[in-house]
C-alpha cells in the first residue's frame, strides 16, 4: 500500500495544537487549484501521459512524501493529484492529499479526500478519525442526533460496502446450501443443521436487504462537500432568489438536482434545503 510513510494525522493534531500551528501527517499540501496548476506547470507534471507507469507513479508518491516533510506543500499536493489523475485511485493516496490539504489550511479539500478515502475503503480508520477530528473545526459544524445507538448504527452501516456484504451474503448462502443438503442427504432437517438453516436463512435475508439498500443509495443519493470559503443559498437557481442561510467550507450536503450552473442542495440531518452554484461544491 501507498500509505507506507503516512502518519496518522491524529496523533501530531495534538502536537500541532500544543504549537498553536499545523503540524498534519507525514504527507501534505495547500492544494489550492491555482498553486497546484502553477506548481504542476513549472514542473512539467500536466505533460506526462495518463495513465502513468507503475514506477513512475510511485516515483511521484516518493516525491511527494518527500516534499510534504521538507515543508514544500504545493509540490507534495501536486505530486499526489498527479497520481490520482494516472489512474491511481488509493485510498491512501486520497488520505495522504487530504492531510496535505489541511496542513495548507483548505480545509474543504481535506474533507473531500477524507469522504473520497472513506469510499474507496470505509475501513480505513486513519481517515475516519482524522476526518472527525477536521469536522469538529467545520464553521457549520453539524451535530449528531439519535444519541449512542444511533451513531453506533450509523458507523456500522457506513463500513458496510456492497463488497463486505456481498461476501456476508454468500457466506450466509452457502451455509443455508450446505444445511438443506445435509438435511436432504439424512431424510430430515434435525438437529444442528437445523438451526443452522433457520440462522443462516434469517441473517441471509438480512444481509441481501441491506445489499440491496446500500446499493440503491449508492445510485441514488450524490454527497458533495462545499468548497467556497463562504457560499449563499437560495430559495431558486439564481442571484435573484432569496437568500436563506450560507454554508462554509467543509460542509457536507447532498446534491438533489442540477439545473443549469446550480445545485440544489439538503444538509443531512437539518431541514435546510436549497440551491447554491454549482462551482462552489465538488462531489465527493
Amino acid at each position: 500500500m501507498m500509505r507506507s510513510t503516512a502518519t496518522p494525522l491524529i496523533v501530531v493534531l495534538a502536537l500541532a495544537a500544543a504549537c498553536a500551528g499545523f503540524a498534519w501527517a507525514q504527507d501534505s499540501d495547500r492544494g489550492l487549484a491555482a498553486g497546484l496548476s502553477e506548481a504542476a506547470a513549472g514542473e512539467g507534471l500536466d505533460r506526462e501521459e495518463v495513465p502513468l507507469d507503475p514506477d513512475r507513479a510511485t516515483q511521484l508518491f516518493r516525491e511527494a512524501n518527500a516534499l510534504y516533510a521538507d515543508g514544500a506543500y504545493d509540490g507534495a499536493a501536486a505530486r499526489y493529484e498527479r497520481v490520482l489523475a494516472g489512474g491511481v485511485e488509493n485510498a491512501d493516496v486520497r488520505y495522504n492529499l487530504a492531510n496535505a490539504y489541511f496542513q495548507a489550511g483548505a480545509i474543504g479539500r481535506a474533507v473531500l479526500n477524507y469522504e473520497r478515502a472513506l469510499k474507496l475503503d470505509p475501513g480505513h480508520e486513519d481517515a475516519r478519525a482524522n476526518l472527525e477530528f477536521v469536522t469538529e473545526l467545520l464553521a457549520d459544524r453539524q451535530a449528531s442526533v439519535g444519541g449512542p445507538v444511533s451513531e453506533f448504527l450509523s458507523q456500522a452501516y457506513a463500513r458496510a460496502t456492497p463488497g463486505r456484504l456481498a461476501f456476508w451474503v454468500s457466506v450466509f448462502y452457502f451455509a443455508l446450501v450446505g444445511a438443506l443438503v445435509r438435511g436432504v442427504f439424512r431424510g430430515a432437517l434435525v438437529g444442528w443443521a437445523a438451526r443452522l438453516a433457520v440462522v443462516a436463512g434469517i441473517l441471509l435475508v438480512v444481509a441481501a436487504s441491506f445489499l440491496a439498500l446500500r446499493l440503491t443509495r449508492l445510485r441514488s443519493v450524490r454527497e458533495a462537500v462545499v468548497l467556497a470559503p463562504e457560499v449563499a443559498v437560495r430559495t431558486g437557481p439564481g442571484e435573484d432568489f432569496v437568500l436563506e442561510f450560507r454554508l462554509h467550507e467543509g460542509t457536507k450536503v447532498r446534491a438533489r438536482e442540477d439545473r443549469d450552473d446550480w445545485v440544489r442542495i439538503s444538509v443531512a440531518g437539518t431541514d435546510l434545503e436549497g440551491w447554491l452554484p454549482a462551482g462552489s461544491l465538488e462531489e465527493i
